[in-house]
């Protein structure tokens, strides 16, 4: 199975209006790969909170920063990191599973997106580890 890429990375101005950059930038490497459309898109939607997420929250508004975003793939799955150097603030949190609050579903839509979601939050910022099955595109 040979992909276009393999390996991607770029690092962003962590701002609302380069989330859209970003989404297309995931958009593009993914449309590379040997990965069936409805996966393709369900790893799109994650990227895409997941990337939303760090430039709305991970920093306060007067302050600048970067949202890394890495693209791997392995023999059966697609890759992707999304990382942060901010701190999210208390009201940023994810909501609770079956909770109405109006924020923080971004978290949910995530983990019902692709298979395997890890957040890890610590004082040097936040990760998002992103993975998906992929079966060939056929």
């Amino acid at each position: 199975m040979t992909d276009a890429v393999e390996f991607a990375r770029a690092v962003h101005p962590a701002r609302v209006d380069e989330a859209q950059r970003m989404r297309h930038e995931a958009r593009d490497w993914l449309a590379g790969l040997d990965i069936d459309q409805e996966a393709r898109e369900r790893v799109l939607t994650a990227v895409s909170e997941a990337v939303e997420n760090a430039c709305e929250h991970a920093y306060p508004e007067d302050t600048e920063g970067v949202v890394e975003l890495t693209l791997w793939c392995e023999k059966d799955a697609v890759n992707v990191r999304v990382t942060d150097h901010g701190q999210w603030t208390e009201g940023s949190q994810p909501a609770a599973p079956g909770s109405h609050a109006r924020r923080g579903r971004g978290f949910v839509l995530m983990h019902r997106s692709v298979d395997s979601v890890a957040i890890r939050h610590t004082a040097g910022g936040t990760t998002v580890a992103l993975r998906q099955h992929r079966e060939p595109a056929g």
